[in-house]
């Protein structure tokens, strides 16, 4: 039985790291950022509206969030209604970012269309930063305890390797843990404060599948003009922790040569999201 489940843990883990292989092979694009219109806009805003692939969408509509250009406001409203969740959220993301107050009558009708967690909470974040004249983003809910539906039980640890706050990095990766996680029918996270002394038993009587996801946020990397943020997920079993494979997204926004908070938020909160997309298709695979 030892021999059985080293061999399937080795699977999952080159499985994990064949799917992030093949993330970065297709999936990152480096993000546009311009202070004034670009011509580029255009030819996002198609990619937005008509690439089959859902991680192109993700990444115009944040190049769209970045561009400055009020020409990006419709392509990203019209996201809203967009068949896959993460790009709803990138498409909200990037309303907030790009600041424009056109953008925010849009915003405020999808809010009362929208039911997925993730989506919403990012809406109501956008609403407020274009209420208020600026972006920003904030923490999570105390998550819904698990119920009879309730399959996998998820706790979070988040390893801060910036020079940002701890408590503000916790709070941004914890909230877009736990969002993305919640999205999906039949799973649970456990509060922050709970041990695994304390989770073990809760885990246990339920008989639910337990994970343990600790996101270490490396430093953001400014270089040749380009930002570029990882964020690593790895993945262990919950509360005995035996690691299981491990996710780490990377993203780079081009055009930003300074230090600038808000883009390193959009682009760590993207890592984590296609992580946990990752992840989910792991525990899926079980």
């Amino acid at each position: 039985m030892m021999f059985a489940s080293c061999i399937l843990r080795d699977r999952m883990i080159r499985t994990a790291r064949v799917t992030m292989l093949l993330w970065l092979a297709i999936g990152i694009t480096l993000i546009p950022r311009a202070v004034q219109a670009d011509p580029r806009t255009s030819y996002l805003a198609d990619q937005l509206k008509s690439n089959d692939d859902y991680r192109v969408r993700t990444q115009a509509a944040l190049a769209l969030g970045a561009s400055g250009d009020d020409a990006a406001v419709k392509p990203l409203c019209d996201a809203l209604v967009d068949s896959n969740v993460s790009v709803k959220v990138a498409a909200a993301a990037a309303l907030g970012k790009l600041s424009k107050p056109a953008g925010l009558p849009c915003l405020q009708s999808a809010a009362k269309r929208e039911s997925a967690p993730s989506v919403k909470s990012q809406i109501e974040k956008s609403v407020a930063s274009l209420q208020a004249g600026g972006s920003g983003a904030g923490g999570g809910a105390t998550p819904p305890p698990p119920d009879a539906k309730t399959k996998v039980y998820v706790a979070i640890q988040v390893t801060n390797k910036t020079s940002r706050g701890a408590a503000d990095v916790d709070a941004l990766i914890r909230a877009a843990m736990q969002d993305k996680l919640l999205t999906k029918p039949g799973y649970a996270v456990a509060p922050k404060s709970e041990t695994p002394t304390q989770g073990g038993p809760i885990v246990k009587s339920k008989k639910l599948k337990g994970f343990f996801l600790i996101a270490t946020v490396e430093a953001p990397v400014y270089a040749g003009g380009n930002l570029s943020q990882t964020v690593r997920v790895s993945m262990w079993t919950y509360p005995d922790k035996a690691l299981q494979g491990e996710f780490a997204p990377k993203l780079t926004q081009s055009g930003t040569p300074k230090t600038d908070a808000q883009s390193e938020d959009v682009l760590m909160k993207m890592c984590v999201e296609n992580a946990i997309e990752s992840f989910q298709k792991v525990v899926a695979s079980l």
